[in-house]
């Protein structure tokens, strides 16, 4: 690897634009930053799903986040309503939220573990002081009450269940992808009786794996029958089938493994060297969703300073950078996770800040902006891929679009 490509690659560039930042998350959320860490939304009970919930039901979401250090600290939540083009709705807040405009997080939970100390705060709603009138896209916002700062915001779905949705998959390889397995979801949307003009009214979307910033709307529909509407994803722009996640196992870190090199306990928090990824290869490399993934939820887990060490390959010039993004920085492309070229080791590294527990995470090729999540992709596909279809309606006597129906569906990589 030559000195050109070190000094061209090495420390933070003032060249990178916001839409780097957006390419798996969307431009509203806010990923947190020290010293808020382990940020979670899922149904109550369910981790790892999807953050969906139904209209005057008895469903409950869990927000759950940690704080290191000892002290503890008082944050507030709120609300915001918007269109499935994830741009404010303009309902004001009385006509989509029941409750004050911001509500107390109560908690503070200390950890069992002084390595260093962390604080947790779980939180489910609705609950007797927060609810939603509405059905359709939030999002949620975490501010710390002594500063107004806001600390993060995360999106999540309110649906009415209204009407039914069947939903598949169709394979497709083409030398226009590079022969990879190519996702196209196909889905049939039994309308609610009530529903007269559904091709004036409904919009469809589709996402995949729950990177909500890489959404997609539905552009082939078939209105034809009286009963039900046909959406499909455009053949020009379907989902990569065989998409891939290297996963990161740290349940048992206090002990050398094929994933740990090297252990610093005196330090705090403890140092952990990982050993080597490699491009086109890695052990252990996963597609899909693994079944769980996540921080350590007991309150026994350390936190971790974890090295990252990455052998790109010969094949860089000095235009590309490369990222790293996964479970634990909330999928965030952005300098601060910007990987420098280490000319003494000859390998690419970042440290990252995390709890014990097992991670998803990918190196992401950017060059000139154009982010490529696929470049160092070892394709060895063997498991599902997670989809949702999302039905929309045009309500235009309360002027707000409603979230009829969602769909969870898998599809295997092959």
């Amino acid at each position: 690897m030559g000195t050109e490509r070190t000094k061209s690659n090495t420390g933070n560039s003032s060249g990178q634009t916001s839409s780097v930042d957006h390419e798996f998350t969307l431009p509203q959320t806010v990923a947190p930053e020290h010293p808020i860490y382990s940020v979670e939304l899922f149904p109550a009970d369910q981790p790892n799903s999807a953050p969906f919930l139904e209209l005057k039901s008895n469903d409950q979401l869990t927000l759950r986040f940690e704080s290191l250090g000892f002290d503890s600290h008082s944050y507030e939540i709120s609300f915001t309503h918007h269109n499935p083009d994830w741009s404010e709705s303009g309902l004001s807040p009385d006509q989509y939220f029941t409750g004050f405009g911001r509500h107390d997080i109560p908690g503070g939970i200390l950890s069992r573990t002084t390595q260093p100390y962390y604080r947790s705060y779980p939180y489910q709603f609705p609950n007797q002081n927060v609810g939603f009138r509405v059905s359709g896209n939030y999002m949620l916002h975490v501010h710390n009450r002594d500063t107004d700062e806001l600390q993060f915001s995360l999106p999540f779905f309110v649906y009415e269940n209204e009407g039914t949705v069947a939903s598949s998959v169709e394979t497709l390889r083409s030398a226009r992808y590079s022969l990879r397995v190519m996702h196209r979801p196909v889905s049939r949307y039994l309308l609610p009786d009530w529903l007269n003009q559904p091709q004036f009214d409904l919009s469809f979307y589709y996402s995949q794996n729950q990177f909500w910033g890489k959404r997609a709307e539905a552009q082939e529909l078939d209105f034809s029958d009286p009963d039900e509407v046909q959406f499909e994803l455009s053949q020009n722009r379907p989902f990569v089938g065989d998409y891939e996640f290297r996963v990161l196992n740290l349940n048992n870190v206090d002990q050398l493994s094929r994933t740990v090199l090297d252990i610093d306990k005196s330090s705090e928090p403890w140092k952990v060297v990982l050993r080597d990824d490699a491009e086109g290869f890695n052990q252990p490399v996963s597609v899909g969703v693994p079944p769980q993934f996540g921080p350590d939820q007991s309150m026994n887990g350390n936190y971790l300073d974890v090295e990252f060490r990455f052998d790109g390959g010969d094949n860089l010039n000095a235009g590309p950078e490369i990222y790293l993004v996964g479970d634990f920085n909330s999928w965030k492309l952005s300098q601060e996770y910007r990987m420098s070229y280490d000319e003494q080791i000859d390998r690419w590294i970042q440290s990252v800040t995390m709890k014990e527990g097992t991670y998803r995470y990918k190196y992401v090729l950017v060059d000139n902006n154009r982010v490529n999540d696929l470049a160092f992709d070892t394709l060895f596909p063997d498991t599902r891929q997670e989809y949702h279809a999302f039905v929309y309606f045009r309500d235009f006597n309360q002027f707000y679009h409603r979230l009829l129906q969602v769909n969870t569906f898998y599809k295997e990589s092959r």
